[in-house]
């Protein structure tokens, strides 16, 4: 009871004590607490006798740290804790076993604690926008994972992680600096986003078997092909190639039925594949700057396209299609 006046007293020195119940019963029985854009640097750590919260939310205030206390709410679910100062989290943090989603982009993380890989009831995953430079082997534990951000770290090598994560349908890996992937990422089978963009990658592992990939993004690689059956992809909406170095498309691409966006912006293309015009749900085509002097053919198929995109390369000019809204030549 006196860490929960403690608690309460903090918030009342803090200017904070119309967001709890001043009765300390009711204070007690909490379960949602809301300190988001307080401007709040440190938290007390009579925290951790709210012992029935289940959403704490700290976004958006100047936390460096999160008091050692917090891995005594058993109960919490969801922690939001993002565009904060945090430089590393409590060591014992995995002993939270029921939380579910966990929200730490924008913070100055270099590594996680051992113990994370404890949290094994998490769905939610974000960690964009810190200084992560590796991850833990351990981590192949978070089966349940659904969704995965780590864009915008210093990732340089991703362990194998990947094999029993059967669930994951979103993975952000962007801005990091990855030269390869684990081939363990083609055990994810109901994978639908998987965004690589602003990394180093030379080669893909095969990525046949995400038959429900809906969106991926390979742009700002060191790509000079694409060594895997692209038409495996069969439920692929968003394909983006920009800026790498493929100097050709493989002709399998065409099998792409339901892709309906395609850019391949600033690249070392000269044609592009003969049966483009195959790709009859394509609604925008983005090829500027490349050295393209002529669309095939079968271009005219392509009677769905609204957006299309041709600068930069050799003399193109706007064909005629009758849904086109928009082409910049």
């Amino acid at each position: 009871m006196n860490r929960l006046k403690d608690f309460s007293r903090w918030m009342v020195n803090h200017s904070l004590s119309s967001l709890v119940p001043d009765d300390i019963k009711e204070l007690k029985n909490l379960s949602v607490l809301d300190l988001s854009k307080q401007k709040i640097r440190e938290l007390p750590e009579s925290i951790g006798t709210l012992s029935n919260l289940k959403v704490l939310k700290l976004s958006n205030n100047r936390l460096e740290k999160l008091p050692s206390s917090i891995t005594e709410l058993k109960k919490l679910k969801n922690i939001q804790c993002e565009n904060n100062l945090i430089e590393e989290l409590p060591e014992d943090i995995g002993s939270l076993e029921s939380l579910l989603i966990f929200n730490l982009n924008g913070n100055r993380l270099k590594s996680l604690p051992k113990s994370f890989s404890n949290l094994t009831s998490l769905t939610r995953l974000t960690l964009a926008a810190n200084v992560i430079e590796r991850l833990d082997d351990e981590l192949k534990s978070l089966t349940k994972l659904l969704y995965l951000s780590l864009d915008t770290n210093e990732i340089s090598i991703l362990p194998d992680i990947f094999e029993n994560m059967s669930t994951l349908y979103y993975l952000d890996l962007s801005y990091n600096k990855l030269q390869t992937l684990p081939q363990t990422i083609n055990d994810i089978e109901e994978l639908e986003t998987l965004l690589l963009e602003g990394n180093s990658i030379k080669s893909l592992p095969k990525l046949e078997s995400h038959d429900m990939l809906m969106r991926l993004n390979l742009n700002d690689n060191n790509l000079s092909d694409l060594d895997f059956d692209i038409s495996k992809l069969e439920d692929l909406q968003i394909l983006t190639l920009d800026n790498n170095k493929l100097t050709k498309l493989p002709q399998n691409i065409c099998k792409l039925e339901n892709l309906n966006h395609l850019s391949v912006s600033n690249n070392n293309l000269i044609e592009l594949p003969d049966c483009i015009g195959d790709l009859e749900n394509l609604l925008e085509l983005d090829i500027e700057e490349n050295s393209i002097n002529s669309l095939p053919e079968s271009f005219n198929k392509l009677t769905k396209l609204k957006n299309l995109y041709l600068m930069s390369n050799e003399n193109l000019t706007k064909p005629d299609l009758p849904n086109l809204e928009y082409c910049d030549v």
